[in-house]
């Protein structure tokens, strides 16, 4: 979680080459926090933006790319494992 915020789960989420910047777009529309953009897209959002973007796969904090990211997003790394309760 990040610090002062512990409502958010934080990721590394890894674009596909040449696709940083339209990845990052997307997530923001889709809710997701962008916070840092390099080798790749730091983010975080709320539990609940998780769940409706990736599904029942964030659980296991392995993340199966959806459809809408396709294209855009290669792989999902938690900063820190998840504690998702649903």
């Amino acid at each position: 979680m990040t610090a002062g915020d512990p409502e958010r789960i934080p990721a590394e989420v890894w674009p596909r080459p040449g696709q940083l910047r339209d990845a990052a777009a997307a997530l923001q529309r889709l809710g997701f926090r962008v916070l840092h953009l390099g080798t790749t897209i730091s983010v975080d959002a709320p539990e609940a933006v998780w769940h409706q973007v990736f599904g029942d796969s964030v659980r296991t904090g392995q993340v199966s790319i959806p459809a809408t990211l396709h294209g855009l997003v290669d792989d999902v790394s938690f900063v820190e494992p998840p504690d998702l309760h649903r």
